[in-house]
């Protein structure tokens, strides 16, 4: 799952835990039953994207990678495994803490993303760099053009004589232009290299792997050309890296992107560090004013390879490209990480696949795609499959999946009313059907109506392992998510709930509650069902 991914499905969770309160008063079943059936269906298929809003919020930056920017200047080496055989390099996976398998992704077909690096405008001024070089250009000893051959080969390409030490970084680090010492001599001319090479082939397969390379190169250099410009006040920043960070971010992020903002606020903390003093935040600040925003500098090249889409107006996401989400799982498999590839016959997908689908993919698209899945096998039995496997998911994908099946509406009652059987569902069958409960003829209703300690517990204890996970947040984080998830004033009803389970995961959540909670009243109450659960 993505980064944040599970802060988002918290407040399905919650949503579900609100239908439970208003489902089952603790003092009046019957009369707070028929409450919740006047309320009408939860959404149906026509209106199911939704629901998925909160999945899919803007994602929240944060500063926790601001202290892997010292280890970058290996992650060229990385990336260029993509298109090379040697495998040398800091690993992203360990460097990023990545898990042994991410959420999968949706490929274009080769030729098809072939076509979109042709198109690429980055692309376009290297291969006019290429022409302009023509068998060879004689270099300085810091490997710079002269003056007037920069001059020259800036009009040749038709970009700006202040952006050709960009294009030209880039070529000599993806091996675009390679450096070539003449024999008995102390001159260097730089020529034409492999990389160019073999994009001048022409091939899908060597179109790919070299638009893998110079996006390496973009992410590892860009920021580091626009240092040398001003290098005593580059002095006081680290920019080492920092294009990896935000690239490999919105790889995780996936389809909820990153804002403008979100961009600028990672690339800022990976530069000042995540807690920086004045001195720092006073030489970001002068950098700003003076040079611009490092950030919006590295999404226009980003955009001009065609790695990114920028929005077109203020409030809106940076995505990834198909080309680049492509390039990122090839670098992060050779680490080891497992990406699957969506499979584009939704008839033949499993739940499984789709659940993790509806983080890989756009709103729009997943919810096509997925009243394709419930259409080639009919609503039941799509919810049966869906049931079948949140019973035996952690807290993350059964939250997904039941949201999914609740998004069918009426036509799951049957699979709801099944999936009382089971001891994960129960709580989530027993809202469900109550809530739905004037649609459906009385003969389908559950026998039991009242609700179970342990079984709403289950429902309370996978809201809050999303919200809190493996961390140990702040006590104020512990409060914010707390008020999200539970119903104002339900508060000890529902760690009273969830004092009746023995489950390891709802004992491991009292506990957190217990030490870290703010208010005093609370954390005492979680204690104390702590202490209850465990007997």
């Amino acid at each position: 799952m993505s980064v944040d991914f599970d802060t988002k499905l918290s407040s399905l969770a919650a949503e579900i835990l609100r239908d439970a309160v208003q489902a089952f008063d603790r003092d009046d079943i019957g009369a707070n039953l028929i409450a919740a059936s006047q309320m009408g269906m939860l959404a149906g298929p026509g209106n199911m994207t939704g629901t998925f809003s909160a999945v899919t919020g803007a994602f929240a930056a944060t500063g926790s990678f601001a202290a892997l920017t010292g280890s970058f200047p290996a992650l060229t080496g990385a990336f260029a495994t993509i298109g090379n055989e040697a495998d040398e390099g800091v690993s992203l996976k360990k460097l990023f803490g990545l898990s042994a398998k991410l959420a999968p992704v949706r490929l274009l077909p080769p030729a098809q993303l072939a076509r979109h690096a042709r198109s690429a405008p980055l692309l376009g001024k290297l291969e006019a760099l290429a022409g302009w070089l023509g068998r060879g250009r004689l270099v300085d000893s810091e490997d710079e053009l002269s003056d007037a051959d920069a001059t020259e080969a800036a009009r040749w390409v038709g970009v700006p004589r202040g952006y050709l030490p960009y294009l030209w970084e880039y070529a000599l680090t993806a091996g675009w232009v390679e450096l070539d010492d003449e024999p008995n001599s102390d001159r260097t001319w730089a020529v034409l290299g492999d990389t160019a090479r073999r994009w001048a082939d022409g091939d899908d397969s060597g179109a790919l792997r070299v638009w893998a390379v110079i996006f390496a190169a973009v992410l590892s250099q860009a920021l580091e050309v626009a240092a040398s410009w001003d290098p005593d006040a580059a002095r006081k920043l680290n920019f080492e890296g920092q294009g990896v960070v935000v690239a490999m971010m919105l790889f995780l992020a996936r389809r909820a992107g990153l804002s403008l903002a979100d961009v600028g606020d990672l690339v800022m903390e990976g530069t000042v560090g995540e807690r920086p003093s004045s001195r720092a935040r006073r030489a970001w600040d002068g950098w700003v004013r003076k040079h611009g925003d490092p950030a919006r500098l590295l999404v226009s090249e980003l955009s001009a390879l065609g790695a990114v889409a920028v929005p077109e107006r203020d409030g809106g996401v940076v995505e990834l490209t198909r080309l680049a989400v492509w390039a990122l799982r090839e670098q992060v498999m050779r680490d080891g990480v497992k990406v699957p590839v969506l499979s584009t016959r939704m008839a033949e997908m499993s739940a499984a696949s789709l659940v993790s689908m509806a983080e890989g993919v756009e709103e729009a698209e997943f919810a096509t795609d997925f009243a394709a899945w419930v259409a080639s096998r009919g609503p039941e039995r799509a919810a049966r499959e869906l049931l079948s496997f949140a019973a035996f998911s952690r807290a993350q994908s059964r939250l997904v999946a039941v949201n999914l099946v609740r998004g069918i509406g009426v036509a799951a009652h049957r699979a709801w009313r099944d999936s009382m059987q089971r001891p994960e569902l129960r709580g989530y069958a027993r809202i469900a059907l109550s809530m739905m409960a004037a649609e459906l003829p009385r003969s389908t209703l559950p026998l039991a109506i009242a609700p179970d300690p342990d079984d709403l517990a289950r429902v309370a204890g996978d809201l809050l392992e999303l919200a809190f996970g493996e961390s140990a947040p702040e006590p104020e984080e512990i409060a914010s998510q707390f008020r999200e998830a539970v119903p104002a004033g339900e508060e000890l009803w529902i760690i009273d709930l969830m004092s009746h389970s023995s489950n390891p995961q709802i004992v491991q959540v009292l506990t957190v509650l217990g030490r870290r909670h703010p208010d005093r009243r609370i954390a005492k109450a979680a204690r104390k069902a702590a202490r209850r659960a465990r007997r």
